[in-house]
């Protein structure tokens, strides 16, 4: 009998996909996927789910792979596993899924009622939006990194709050 290590991903029963193992597509607006199992036997989906299992640290990998009833058909380790064609598949299906504009300058910020209002220069051009609970709506991520996640589900990134200006760094730094 063969010598073998029991891993935690075994004792988890997560399924680590490879270029070996999988086959990422486009299929009209969606993204497809070919994953062979264990037995050999290749299971063809015509859509599949990607979701970050770490969005804000590691955006590129551990990216889980889920059908359309979100059972989980394996985990990207890393997409740099991959080819070009479907590496550029699967960033723009996560570029898309995350799209999160990065915050260059806050306009105006101005707070009524339990709500604040925003103004901002984004990498996207200028975006308006409105966070209820300013303060709980605002995550700082490390010393100098914030994320803003508005009424409807949207994100923003601040990626160095060193960098912006005085004046739009002033408008935040109360909620901080």
């Amino acid at each position: 009998m063969k010598d073998s290590v029991f891993t935690l991903a075994d004792a988890a029963g997560i399924v680590y996909l490879t270029k070996d193992t999988a086959h990422f597509f486009k299929e009209g607006d969606f993204i497809g996927a070919d994953i062979k199992g264990e037995d050999g036997e290749t299971t063809h989906h015509l859509r599949v789910w990607l979701h970050r299992s770490f969005p804000l640290d590691m955006p590129f990998e551990y990216i889980s792979v889920q059908n359309k009833d979100q059972e989980e058909l394996g985990l990207i380790k890393s997409i740099s596993d991959f080819d070009a064609d479907e590496r550029d598949i699967i960033t723009a299906e996560l570029e898309r899924k995350y799209y999160t504009p990065t915050v260059t300058k806050i306009i105006t910020l101005k707070e009524t009622r339990g709500f604040s209002f925003w103004r901002v220069m984004t990498d996207a051009g200028e975006l308006s939006f409105t966070l209820q609970d300013t303060s709980k709506s605002i995550a700082r991520v490390g010393a100098d990194r914030a994320f803003i996640f508005d009424i409807c589900g949207n994100r923003y990134e601040i990626r160095s709050l060193s960098a912006l200006d005085k004046n739009s760094y002033r408008k935040l730094e109360l909620y901080l």
